[in-house]
């Protein structure tokens, strides 16, 4: 089986999709807290609204046919020239008609010049931005994802430092924005400058419409989970002042900023877990039990640290600029660990031909969240935004766990958590007995303990210390 074959491949992918990917994220969210204080809570309120506008729309440029994509040239390498070409095609059309329902919605919406300035950037930016992706894809399907990582880390390295030279120069927020254009066409030219010559797609359109058709259960979920990280900011910036939204903004994107760990740590095993779906379901359900207990160690750990330690976390992080988004980050600091609890068996539905069920919890919870949003914001404000997301992620979860449990095998995740529980419970205290530190100080210490515990007292958790222990002492010596 390619599961056994492409171990080292596996193990290649994994590594540099986790380090570039770990990289670019420290990277982006040290730029973003710098944007965040530069900006101040009214023109970060409008940064986020534009960037939530366009990240939501663009999404109708998928419609699955890229994970579709993935998911069969995985499977077979033969139809990868055909759905490579078609995905680059079908892509390219919708991309220019999202960005003009873009520049047509963004009237209606009532937006300010400043904002309807940046979508107006920001638009052609993620068009460009999405056929990229189709290309990381491409390369996920053969298995080579550290290519995709490796231009993945370019991108955000180029925002990165064009957006500190905004920032030195004392530019304005519509300057920011460029930054990302600039940076997305470059990335465009040098992925074209490496493809050309190798790869060779094949455009049959009279097969794309059947593509799409099968690509619909992966995208309308996309689409779905894509929105939910968005639709909280984009309710508020129709109905709170950018002020508002700002303040939320300040303590939902700190949350943000680690969602990006679960797909992280899956990606590279998906072509396996695929594999296994069909083939071996016993193999299945024990990488998948491993997957969420690891998963649920980092979720739950990262959630109680953020709820014990927000406010020095955002007093040091802001400048002081945001002190009122601290008991919003404390409220939605609990989305990370049901996010990644949820992650693992949303998986288990994805990996065994079960996409429409996944896609069908993560429609209704979307329409959930914006019921509750708008039902909660006229009496608890901004609060209100972050209570209906953290009750609507329990219902994720809730929901994926009674499919799994019914139609797909009997897992077991409950016997994994009371370890995780009683190691976070020891972390909390650490952290609370060290609040008055430095934030970084006091969350390192309580990682120590709570890893200590975890690899003392668990055989997997212990396998993961030697190993990460090892590499260690092999970089030491080079």
């Amino acid at each position: 089986m390619i599961f056994f074959m492409d171990t080292r491949l596996i193990a290649k992918n994994a590594t540099a999709l986790g380090v570039s990917g770990i990289l670019a994220k420290a990277i982006t969210a040290v730029v973003g807290i710098f944007v965040t204080r530069y900006l101040g809570p009214g023109p970060f309120g409008d940064y986020s609204t534009a960037y939530a506008f366009v990240g939501t729309i663009i999404l109708f440029s998928e419609l699955g046919i890229s994970q579709l994509m993935v998911q069969e040239g995985s499977r077979n390498a033969a139809v990868l020239p055909k759905y490579f070409g078609n995905t680059l095609a079908f892509k390219s059309s919708a991309a220019i008609l999202c960005y003009l329902c873009m520049l047509i919605f963004m009237f209606f919406a009532g937006y300010s010049p400043t904002v309807k300035a940046m979508i107006v950037i920001l638009g052609v930016a993620v068009s460009f931005n999405a056929l990229n992706q189709s290309v990381y894809n491409y390369y996920q399907a053969i298995q080579k994802m550290y290519l995709a990582a490796g231009f993945q880390f370019l991108t955000t390295l180029l925002i990165a430092i064009l957006t500190i030279g905004v920032i030195l120069t004392g530019l304005g927020v519509v300057a920011i924005t460029v930054t990302h254009l600039v940076s997305y066409i470059l990335i465009s030219i040098l992925i074209y400058l490496a493809l050309k010559g190798k790869v060779k797609p094949q455009v049959e359109a009279h097969s794309i419409p059947t593509m799409v058709k099968k690509g619909l259960p992966f995208g309308i979920h996309r689409i779905f989970y894509n929105i939910f990280f968005q639709l909280s900011i984009l309710v508020l910036s129709l109905t709170a002042t950018n002020v508002e939204v700002g303040i939320y903004s300040a303590a939902y994107k700190l949350v943000l900023m680690l969602v990006f760990l679960p797909s992280l740590m899956t990606s590279a095993i998906y072509p396996a877990l695929y594999q296994l779906g069909e083939s071996d379901q016993a193999r299945h359900q024990d990488t998948i039990e491993k997957i969420f207990k690891v998963l649920s160690a980092i979720g739950i750990a990262g959630s109680v640290l953020i709820f014990i330690l927000a406010a020095p976390l955002v007093e040091w992080l802001y400048a002081g600029k945001f002190n009122e988004s601290i008991p919003i980050l404390m409220i939605v600091s609990w989305f990370f660990a049901l996010e990644c609890m949820s992650f693992s068996l949303g998986d288990v539905l994805t990996t065994t031909n079960r996409q429409w069920q996944r896609t069908i919890v993560q429609g209704s919870a979307l329409l959930l969240l914006f019921i509750l949003i708008m039902i909660l914001n006229p009496y608890l404000g901004v609060y209100g935004a972050a209570y209906a997301l953290i009750i609507v992620e329990i219902y994720i979860f809730s929901g994926y766990y009674f499919l799994v449990r019914r139609g797909v095998y009997k897992i077991r995740i409950w016997r994994q958590l009371p370890l995780i529980f009683l190691a976070s419970a020891l972390m909390a205290g650490t952290a609370w007995i060290s609040k008055g530190w430095n934030p970084l100080i006091s969350s390192a210490l309580a990682g120590i303990v709570f890893c200590t515990v975890l690899i003392a007292l668990d055989h997997d958790f212990r396998k993961i210390g030697g190993y990460a222990f090892g590499q260690i002492r092999k970089l030491s010596k080079k």
